[in-house]
C-alpha cells in the first residue's frame, strides 16, 4: 500500500443480503405479498451461496476496509464469525424507521443507508452479485475525496427497472439542465479515461437540453454519506412515498438518484470502468463466466441472475468451484 493509501480517510463497505430460502423470512415475505407482481419475484431473492467468495474478495483484494456493514433482515449464515472486529451486523430495524417495516424493497434497504449508525463518511455500496476479483487500493474508489465514477449520458433501455430510472431522471432533470451540466463540468464528463466508445456516446445526447439517461455501470458504487442526507432534503417526500412499499413500485425511486446528483454536481473524479464486466448468468453463459472469474479477466464484476436457468443448483455449484479457483481456502469473516 503507498504512502497515500495509507493517509486516505477510512472507507467502509455496506452490504445488504438476504437468504431467500430461510423458512421464517419466506413467511414474512408471503404475508406482506398482496399482489403477485414481477418486482415482487421471488428470483430477486436467490441465493447462488457465493457470500462467503464476496468476503474472502474484500480480505485479499482490499485488505484496508475500516468496516463492513452486513445490511440482514434478520438471518445470518451460519459459517460467518459475526465477532469479527470489521463485521457490523445491521438488521433492518436498526437503521430504517419503523414506518417502513417490514419491506422487502431494495430501494427501501439502500435509500436509507446512511442512517446506519457508525457509517463512515466514504462507503462503497456493494451488491451481493458484485465482487472484487483483483487487488484493489482506497484510490480505486475515492481520490480527492471524492468517489470515482464514469459520467456518461444514455438512453434509458427497456428493462425491469427501466420505469424506475425514469423516476430519477424526472427529479433531476428538474434539478439540473444538462446544458447547464456540461457546461460547468466538462472534464468530468468526457474525461479521456472513458474511452472513445463511450466519449462518442456522450457527446452524440448532448445537444439535448435534458438528461435522456445516464449510464449505470452496475458495479460497487462508492458514496458520500453527505449525498444521501442532501438527497432526503431536497426529495424527502418522493423518498418517503417510495419507503413504505414494501416490494418495488411503479413509482419508486433508487439509490441510482443520488449517483446522478452528485455526477451532475461534479463532485465526483473521473475513472475508467473498461476493466469490469456486467455479466448474465444463464445456461450459455456459465462456462464463459466461470473461465473469467478464475483467471481475473476483470477487476469488478457483477454476476444478474436471469430468470431462464435451466438447473440451478448445478450451475449454483459450477460458480462456487470457479470462486473456489480464484479464493481458495477460508476467510478470516468464517467459522
Amino acid at each position: 500500500m503507498n504512502n497515500a493509501s495509507q493517509h486516505i480517510a477510512p472507507i467502509d463497505f455496506v452490504i445488504p443480503w438476504v437468504d431467500g430460502s430461510d423458512p421464517e423470512w419466506r413467511a414474512a415475505f408471503t404475508a406482506a405479498r398482496h399482489d403477485v407482481h414481477e418486482d415482487s419475484s421471488e428470483i430477486r431473492y436467490r441465493d447462488w451461496r457465493t457470500l462467503r467468495y464476496w468476503f474472502r474478495s474484500v480480505e485479499r483484494f482490499a485488505p484496508w476496509v475500516r468496516r463492513i456493514h452486513f445490511i440482514t433482515w434478520g438471518h445470518l449464515p451460519a459459517w460467518l464469525d459475526t465477532s469479527h472486529p470489521k463485521l457490523h451486523i445491521v438488521d433492518h430495524a436498526d437503521y430504517i424507521p419503523s414506518a417502513y417495516l417490514p419491506t422487502f424493497n431494495s430501494n427501501t434497504i439502500e435509500l436509507n443507508i446512511a442512517r446506519i449508525e457508525g457509517l463512515a463518511d466514504r462507503f462503497v455500496l456493494f451488491n451481493d452479485d458484485t465482487f472484487l476479483c483483483r487487488p484493489h487500493t482506497p484510490e480505486a474508489f475515492f481520490r480527492h475525496g471524492l468517489p470515482c465514477d464514469m459520467a456518461r449520458l444514455s438512453v434509458v433501455q427497456p428493462s425491469s427497472v427501466g420505469h424506475i430510472v425514469y423516476n430519477n431522471l424526472e427529479l433531476i432533470n428538474a434539478q439540473h439542465r444538462q446544458r447547464d451540466v456540461l457546461r460547468r463540468h466538462p472534464f468530468k464528463w468526457f474525461a479521456p479515461c472513458y474511452g472513445l466508445s463511450n466519449l462518442l456516446k456522450s457527446l452524440t445526447l448532448a445537444p439535448w437540453s435534458f438528461f435522456p439517461g445516464i449510464f449505470d455501470p452496475h458495479m460497487p458504487q462508492p458514496f458520500l454519506r453527505r449525498s444521501f442526507e442532501r438527497a432526503w432534503q431536497l426529495w424527502g417526500l418522493q423518498l418517503d412515498a417510495t419507503c413504505r412499499h414494501p416490494f418495488r413500485d411503479l413509482t419508486d425511486l433508487s439509490e441510482w438518484l443520488i449517483r446522478y446528483d452528485t455526477l451532475c454536481r461534479g463532485e465526483f473524479t473521473p475513472t475508467s470502468l473498461g476493466d469490469c464486466g456486467l455479466l448474465t448468468l444463464g445456461d450459455e453463459t456459465i462456462d464463459s463466466i466461470c473461465h473469467d472469474i478464475r483467471t481475473q479477466r476483470y477487476r469488478m464484476l457483477c454476476l444478474n441472475d436471469h430468470e431462464s436457468i435451466s438447473d440451478f443448483e448445478t450451475m449454483s455449484r459450477q460458480l462456487c468451484r470457479a470462486f473456489e479457483t480464484l479464493l481458495p481456502g477460508k476467510s478470516s469473516f468464517e467459522l
